[in-house]
């Protein structure tokens, strides 16, 4: 089947957003009382909702707050770092125009909530361009799961043969796999054993979108 329609993942493929995940979990952790680092974040939460993410650090350090309180907490920093210094990730413009001009359409696949979608949308003036956007916070379970990227086929369609996904993290990886949909990695790591079986290896959206205009789907296999 030809491709008909991109997928997006949003956390750091569409907006440079990770470290506000990062500082904010940092910071609510240290009003706890609890230390914890970047690194500790990228292991243990990247690519998590957001009710996973608080009942991971409840869990792990027996915080006394309740796990939705601290969703809550988390989210209204991120949203607020993003309004004030949210960036898009390098090339998003240029793909999207890319896409659009190849006639795909395109759609959001997100473990973030819709108060961080909108967030996002809002400072970044993306409401135009997608069609369908996908919340895993509305699913029974987050990515790594598959539902997301189900919904999101289900609303567009489209059967998993006619989507591509672009995603960074593993749990999107995996998620977007567990859905049978062919999936970029675009990020720093692409190259690592944990993405051997991506459809295709990017550093940045601007050398997929490059790829893309260089040769016809699904023949596209460019490396970072």
């Amino acid at each position: 089947m030809s491709l008909q329609a991109i997928i997006f993942d949003m956390d750091g493929v569409i907006i440079d957003s990770e470290g506000f995940w990062q500082d904010a979990q940092i910071e609510m952790l240290a009003a706890q009382g609890v230390a914890i680092t970047a690194a500790e974040c990228e292991e243990l939460t990247k690519g998590k909702r957001i009710d996973e993410i608080a009942r991971v650090w409840c869990e792990k350090h027996f915080l006394t707050v309740e796990p939705q309180w601290l969703e809550k907490q988390i989210i209204a920093r991120v949203c607020n770092a993003i309004r004030e210094k949210g960036m898009a990730m390098n090339g998003l413009y240029q793909a999207l125009e890319c896409f659009h001009h190849k006639g795909y359409r395109l759609a959001l696949a997100t473990s973030s909530s819709p108060e961080v979608i909108e967030a996002v949308f809002d400072k970044l003036d993306l409401w135009q361009w997608f069609g369908v956007i996908c919340s895993a916070d509305e699913e029974s379970f987050g990515k790594p799961h598959p539902d997301v990227y189900l919904t999101v086929m289900r609303k567009l369609g489209l059967q998993a043969a006619q989507c591509r996904v672009i995603e960074d993290s593993l749990n999107g990886f995996t998620a977007a796999r567990r859905a049978e949909i062919k999936t970029f990695v675009v990020a720093p790591d692409c190259h690592e054993p944990k993405f051997a079986s991506a459809a295709g290896h990017y550093s940045t959206l601007t050398e997929l979108s490059h790829a893309l205009n260089l040769h016809s789907e699904p023949a596209l296999r460019a490396s970072c």
